[in-house]
């Protein structure tokens, strides 16, 4: 406030250059740089802590620190016989001061609203802004008085080489125009991710900067930058203090609606009435014709902007049933949990800064956000069941707004489906579970005691008769039949219990489909065996439902086919290849060169067993040996059609 007084009391009386008559107080720019001052000291006052409030005061510092400079150097040129010193720093600190006034309004934008940036990357645009605001200020303080300027004062303190001045000039311009462009561009895609307040917050300091950047390219507009300015400052405390003041969404949805609208009719009528002034060399037919044009093209075109700009300001809440669709397809985009991803599209909904599912008995099912209070809890239920509890932490700060409830409320009855959809997808998924584990342990008894008690059993029978047979050697023929008879049907009742056993379905299926258990059992051997060799499954993500028994065929023909190969093929790499058709094509390849036994070692059947298989579904079995490319398995089984 003594700045600006001062500044009007050395141009008071001041007319100069006489012939002119010009007085050098710049009366507007002093007004509306000093209106800043009330609303800075009312958020210092309020907000202490805060660093927007100094930094807004740092404008109307600068500011005026300009203002007086530059009115000092002229009356020191103007009036020798007062011998005011210093007039050259005067006029250095005049013609430059108003540099770092102009980038602290870009800075208030990085640290605006919390008083912090949001960022580190926020952060780092202050580097190049201070910079540049340095380097021009620098510049513009030491560049030589223009001879045309005179009276402006006697010229600057330390006056540099033309080529230095321009440097520091312009490079600092352009750095600060750089990082100014990338500041505003960051602060619109900011409002359009943020949520409310800061959403508010950051409509109302766009707004007032907005204003304040189209007056300055108006022509003879010095009278409209006191309300442009001090529309920032307004902005700025209304932001901090009390964002829902005046109801910045409706003010901004008008003023881009028809502000927009206005410079569209204005850019189709001045570039029809100019294209067709070419061809037309006089007469009213170009503007009527551009005025025809606007008058159809005026209710498209307003339609088109008026959806964008709702767009823009409302977020969701102009389209009801946005928040419907976009909650549908996050949904169906088939993630394997859900509830994450339906807390996330309620929040975006709503502009909700936390949201949580909690099942009925108070599990935490899924939240996106901190947790804060006042909370909003909504119950979910099903068919009159409770099934669990919606939670918003409302974005305003007196409850959800009338459009964010009625958005809430169209919400809930699908949300609540879902959440119930999903518990019964978890209880399917145990109760499957058990049901596996019941039918392995059952069948892991049936073959322990098949295999450890009725086997060894009639295994001693058989031995038991073979010594019956030697011991009745010689004695009458009948006997000696009978014998052997018994011992027949007692090796084919060991060979029904061995059948019995192999042909009992795999537990791997029971838990997976055909292509999972297989991927599942290349794991484990590729695992257990250091990757020598390593074994990969190809075959469709989407493969057909096949029969048991030929799901059972395959992943035990397979399973043998990979035994070999661990066991005798000294292979490297293996493929199990799975095509589906009209027929079901198995394929076992590797790269090794050992021979596969007719039989395993272990007692198993080995290639008996993987034929016997086949044939018994009425496929077809082929086996290839080749010392360069190793071994083939191929079973072909016919599918159902």
């Amino acid at each position: 406030m003594v700045a600006a007084g001062l500044t009007v009391f050395l141009g008071h009386g001041l007319r100069f250059p006489a012939e002119a008559g010009d007085q050098p107080v710049p009366y507007a720019q002093l007004f509306g740089v000093t209106l800043a001052l009330p609303a800075s000291v009312v958020l210092i006052g309020a907000r202490p802590r805060n660093s927007i409030g100094w930094l807004l005061l740092a404008v109307p510092v600068f500011g005026t620190a300009q203002d007086v400079a530059s009115v000092y150097a002229v009356r020191a040129q103007a009036r020798p016989e007062e011998r005011l010193p210093w007039g050259s720093l005067a006029y250095s600190l005049g013609n430059a001061l108003w540099v770092p006034a102009l980038c602290l309004l870009i800075m208030l934008v990085i640290f605006y609203p919390q008083g912090r940036p949001a960022s580190a990357a926020w952060a780092l645009l202050t580097w190049p802004l201070g910079i540049g605001a340095l380097l021009a200020t620098l510049g513009m303080a030491t560049a030589a008085r223009p001879a045309a300027e005179y009276y402006r004062g006697e010229g600057p303190v330390v006056q540099l080489p033309a080529v230095w001045t321009h440097v520091l000039t312009l490079g600092g311009a352009g750095l600060a125009a750089i990082a100014t462009v990338l500041v505003l561009g960051g602060a619109c895609v900011r409002v359009r991710r943020a949520a409310a307040p800061e959403r508010q917050q950051l409509l109302w300091l766009l707004s007032g900067l907005g204003l304040l950047l189209g007056v300055s390219f108006v022509p003879a507009g010095e009278w409209l930058l006191p309300p442009a300015l001090a529309s920032v400052s307004f902005a700025v405390t209304v932001g901090v203090l009390w964002y829902r003041l005046l109801g910045i969404e409706l003010i901004l949805r008008r003023t881009l609606l028809y502000g927009g609208l206005t410079a569209a009719v204005l850019c189709v009528y001045g570039g029809v009435t100019a294209a067709l002034s070419t061809a037309v060399s006089a007469g009213p037919v170009p503007a009527v014709v551009a005025a025809a044009v606007v008058a159809v093209l005026l209710t498209p075109v307003r339609d088109r902007l008026q959806r964008a700009v709702d767009r823009v300001v409302y977020g969701a809440r102009h389209d009801p049933l946005l928040p419907l669709r976009h909650l549908g397809s996050q949904v169906s985009a088939g993630a394997a949990d859900v509830l994450p991803v339906v807390v996330k599209a309620v929040a975006s909904a709503v502009r909700a800064p936390y949201v949580a599912l909690t099942a009925a008995d108070g599990t935490l099912l899924a939240e996106t956000g901190t947790r804060s209070e006042p909370m909003l809890v909504r119950p979910l239920t099903v068919a009159g069941s409770h099934v669990a509890d919606l939670a918003i932490r409302p974005a305003e700060r007196d409850g959800l707004a009338a459009t964010d409830a009625r958005i809430v409320d169209a919400l809930t009855a699908p949300v609540a489906l879902i959440v119930h959809t999903q518990h019964l997808n978890r209880e399917l998924q145990a109760a499957r579970r058990r049901a596996a584990d019941a039918s392995s342990a059952e069948r892991a008894r049936i073959r322990h005691d098949l295999h450890d008690g009725l086997g060894p059993s009639l295994a001693g029978v058989a031995l038991g008769l073979e010594a019956v047979e030697t011991s009745v050697a010689g004695h009458p023929a009948e006997l000696d039949a009978l014998v052997r008879r018994l011992r027949t049907e007692v090796a084919a009742a060991i060979d029904d219990i061995r059948r019995v056993i192999d042909a009992l379905r795999p537990v791997a299926l029971d838990l997976h489909s055909l292509v999972a258990a297989l991927r599942e059992r290349a794991e484990i051997l590729t695992r257990t065996t250091g990757g020598r060799p390593r074994v990969t499954v190809e075959a469709p993500d989407d493969a057909p439902v096949l029969p048991e028994q030929v799901e059972t065929a395959v992943y035990r023909i397979a399973d043998e086919a990979l035994t070999n190969v661990v066991k005798h093929a000294c292979a490297s790499q293996c493929l199990v290849r799975l095509t589906f058709g009209a027929d079901l094509v198995l394929e076992v390849l590797d790269d090794g060169r050992g021979p596969y036994p007719a039989r395993s070692r272990d007692g198993g059947v080995g290639l008996v067993s993987m034929r016997r298989r086949a044939e018994e579904l009425g496929g077809s079995f082929r086996f290839v040996h080749s010392r360069r490319q190793g071994h083939r398995v191929y079973v072909r089984l016919p599918l159902p059609a």
